[in-house]
């Protein structure tokens, strides 16, 4: 992958990854809270239950104390009516110094006295245990009374701590799907950015790939012209050699020709060459053996004058200076009407005789 569309790869995972801490942590704070309340819920009960029990407690704590002093003041009442009683029945107490001084004492009346003294001790024990047993009756009303509403207010309670926790749960569930859906519209955007971001950036790179083949298959196409022009360039002066060779050659074939005519006539060159005078030694250009010009000063520089006739014999062909090989046309074969004792020469890669006024090319010969 191109490092470009890598790159923009990682800055979308870097992005989403940001994204998603940053809502797992208010899903995690949503959360936190949502526990937060359902303790509070839990210890709202926990401690209005505790507030009743303790009141429950202090309720029953004044109820026994209340039917401790009813059962205290039976007993009090008791002793009183016992007292009386035992008072009222002493033979030596007020009520029978009473009956002895009105001389009913052992009488019908003395007793009757103290039978309605028994019946008035017995009704005033039965008046105070009725009134500790009501007492008694009423209190532990009171005490169920108090542990009923005590219950009832726990139940209470209990359905606030319920109506606390659906009120939450109904706030957390709510603030989760809200976080929830602005982080998955979130990461949907992102998404989108930076699908976007990416095909652009692809488009651009395939552009500059075009671009680049287009450049490369031009570059070819110049450098396919380019050889194929250097193969016709070479072909062409490989067809342009073999002219020069040929025309060399039929040059050569009538300079021999026409060598040949001239010395059967008796004629010579008498110090030309190709018409050339070779006898003037001014600054004028001079000329090789094929007639093309050379700029030189001196006569004796170019030519090589010959020590058996009037003749001169060029040192350059086509600018380029002549170099015995060591050999004569003799080593290599034979020209008719030429002479097997005429040196072989060297100009680059071609091979020539001079024969009086003219060099012969017998390049052929020396190579095969």
């Amino acid at each position: 992958m191109d490092e470009r569309l890598a790159a923009i790869e990682k800055q979308k995972q870097d992005a989403l990854n940001q994204s998603n801490q940053t809502y797992g942590g208010m899903l995690q704070n949503n959360e936190d809270l949502y526990n937060q309340q359902k303790n509070y819920a839990d210890e709202y009960e926990r401690s209005q239950n505790e507030s009743l029990d303790k009141q429950l407690a202090f309720q029953e704590q004044l109820i026994n104390q209340q039917k401790e002093t009813a059962r205290q003041n039976m007993e009090t009442e008791s002793k009183k009516a016992k007292n009386d009683y035992f008072s009222y029945t002493n033979p030596y107490g007020l009520q029978a110094e009473s009956m002895a001084s009105q001389g009913l004492l052992n009488s019908g009346v003395s007793e009757t006295a103290k039978l309605g003294g028994y019946n008035t001790y017995q009704n005033r024990l039965a008046t105070a245990n009725k009134a500790m047993q009501d007492a008694f009756i009423q209190y532990d009303n009171d005490i169920n009374q108090a542990r009923l509403t005590n219950d009832v207010q726990k139940a209470q309670n209990a359905l606030k701590r319920l109506e606390m926790q659906l009120q939450y749960s109904e706030d957390y569930y709510n603030n989760k799907n809200s976080i929830t859906q602005n982080q998955l519209t979130n990461n949907q955007s992102l998404d989108s950015e930076y699908y976007n971001r990416y095909n652009t950036e692809y488009n651009n790179i395939q552009e500059e790939k075009a671009r680049e083949e287009a450049i490369r298959q031009w570059e070819a196409e110049m450098a396919e012209k380019q050889r194929q022009f250097n193969e016709q360039l070479a072909y062409q002066k490989q067809q342009d050699a073999l002219a020069q060779q040929n025309w060399e050659k039929e040059y050569a074939m009538a300079q021999v020709q026409a060598k040949s005519s001239s010395s059967k006539s008796g004629g010579g060159y008498n110090g030309k060459i190709n018409n050339i005078s070779l006898d003037d030694n001014t600054s004028k250009p001079k000329y090789d053996a094929f007639g093309n010009s050379v700029d030189t000063q001196n006569l004796s520089d170019y030519y090589f004058k010959s020590t058996t006739g009037p003749d001169y014999q060029p040192r350059y062909i086509n600018n380029i200076k002549l170099t015995k090989t060591g050999k004569t046309l003799k080593d290599i074969g034979t020209i008719k009407g030429v002479s097997g004792s005429k040196n072989v020469w060297k100009a680059g890669n071609k091979y020539y005789v001079w024969d009086e006024d003219l060099y012969i090319d017998v390049t052929d010969k020396y190579k095969n």
